[in-house]
Parts: structure tokens; sequence; C-alpha cells
């Protein structure tokens, strides 16, 4: 009796310990497979974005990939001016605790835009650098027809000249203050950059735009 009772809890121990093991197998196998399909969703697009990041922060990063040449390949050719104006100084007023040849000034005359006559007049500040003579100006000139106006603000700086004549670069915005379909409707919300001629002996200059598209 005690033979068989040793066999059978040596049998049943031995079927216990059996099942416990394929029971760990399967979990373990079902595990293994969860995660093999869980990597398949997530590690591809992660390791993507990865490879994305790196590749773009390589290029912004990196001097070599970048070809400086190409830029400096392009040029712009901004052909005729499609402004031409002739200005004369109306009025000059010193700016305090300014340079003596800053002024705050005033300026009427006339001038033609994509063929169109107009008149002009406008109000600004010159401003002289005292250190190497450069001028700043800014401002805002009103363009005028007999049946429409339009006003653009301006902005420039110059070059310096030994002879009286100062050489500014600078450009032009045109606000929506023409009315609608009026004749210098064209011009609503324009950027034009310039160069202007100033004749600081006469007190006149000349002004050539040219419309930046």
């Amino acid at each position: 009796m005690k033979n068989l009772e040793a066999n059978y809890e040596k049998n049943i121990g031995a079927t216990s310990k059996t099942a416990a093991t394929a029971a760990l197998m399967l979990l373990v196998s079902v595990t293994i497979v969860s995660l093999f399909s869980l990597s398949n969703i997530i590690i591809p697009d992660t390791a993507h974005q990865l490879v994305v990041a790196e590749d773009a922060q390589l290029g912004v990063n990196s001097v070599e990939q970048i070809n400086f040449s190409s830029p400096f390949s392009n040029s712009f050719s901004l052909g005729t001016p499609f402004l031409v104006e002739y200005d004369n100084t109306t009025s000059l007023k010193a700016i305090k605790n300014a340079d003596p040849k800053s002024f705050d000034l005033t300026s009427e005359g006339y001038g033609t835009v994509n063929g169109l006559r107009y008149k002009d007049n406008g109000t600004g500040i010159y401003l002289t650098n005292p250190v190497d003579g450069s001028v700043y100006q800014k401002g805002v000139i009103e363009l005028k027809t007999d049946s429409d106006a339009i006003e653009t603000t301006y902005e420039s700086i110059s070059r310096t000249s030994d002879n009286g004549i100062v050489l500014d670069n600078g450009i032009m915005i045109f606000n929506a203050s023409s009315s609608n379909g009026g004749d210098l409707s064209f011009l609503n919300n324009t950027v034009a950059a310039y160069k202007d001629i100033i004749d600081l002996r006469r007190g006149n200059l000349t002004t050539m735009a040219w419309e930046w598209k």
C-alpha cells in the first residue's frame, strides 16, 4: 500500500510539475508573441522618426551639406524703373538735440508711375550721422492724380558724397488708400525698392523706384 501511495504521489507531483512547466512555457510564448507584435507596430515608426530627425538635424547644422554658391549664382534684374519722381524741398526745421544737419522736412513735386502722371507732397525726417556723415530718412509721400490718391511710407539710408550729392537706397510701401478701381489702385499693398539722388546745394531730389514682385 505504501509503495502504491508513494508511486501515486510521485506521479501526481510529476504531472503537476509538467503541467506547471507547460503553463509557464505557454505564458512565455504568449508574451514573446505579444512583444513581437507590439514591436512591429511601434518600433518601425519610432525608428523612422529618429532617422528623419537625424537627417533634418544634419541638413540644418552641417556646413558641408549646404551649397553656398547656389544663391549667389541667381540674379534679379529690376529693369526699367516703374516710378520716376522729381521733388523740391519746401521747408526744413532743425531737430532738437540732433546733428545740425538733421531736419524735419516737407517736399512737393511730380512724377510718373507706369506712365501715369501725378503730383506729390511729402513729410519726413532727415537725420545725419555725425560719425560718418551718412543719412537716414523716413517719411510719408502722397501721390495724387485728378481723381485718385494714395500714400506710401518710405525709409532709406545713404552713402556719403563729398560734392553735395547724397545717394539713397530704400524701400516704399504703398498702403491701400487708393479708391476702389481708381487710377492708382494698382499700387495698393505693393512694395518698391528705390534710389534717391539728393542735391543738397539746390534742395531737390530725383527718385527712381522699381516694383518688387
